[in-house]
């Protein structure tokens, strides 16, 4: 079955619990807290609580721009390059 739903960058902030950035934040010494074991090469990390959020959330970066691992703390994580939007408003304030 498929289902389309219409999202907007705005709805994206709505469904992750937490962000963080990836890539250089030592992340390496945590490896085996996630599975599959990730790559440290994304840029930002945001934390889900639901797989119907996660999942929302991948269809809405697409697959072939974020990797998904569940986190043995509960939840999962979805690693990728998209910065959030008020990632991006905190870019634009900072130029």
């Amino acid at each position: 079955m498929k289902i389309e739903i219409e999202m907007t960058a705005e709805d994206f902030d709505r469904l992750w619990v937490n962000k963080m950035q990836w890539q250089e934040y030592d992340w390496e010494t945590q490896a085996d807290r996630f599975t599959p074991t990730p790559e440290f090469t994304w840029n930002w990390a945001y934390w889900f609580d639901d797989y119907a959020s996660l999942k929302m959330a991948e269809a809405f970066i697409t697959v072939d721009d974020c990797s998904v691992h569940s986190d043995e703390a509960g939840g999962w994580i979805l690693l990728t390059n998209y910065p959030c939007r008020c990632q991006l408003a905190k870019t634009l304030v900072s130029a």
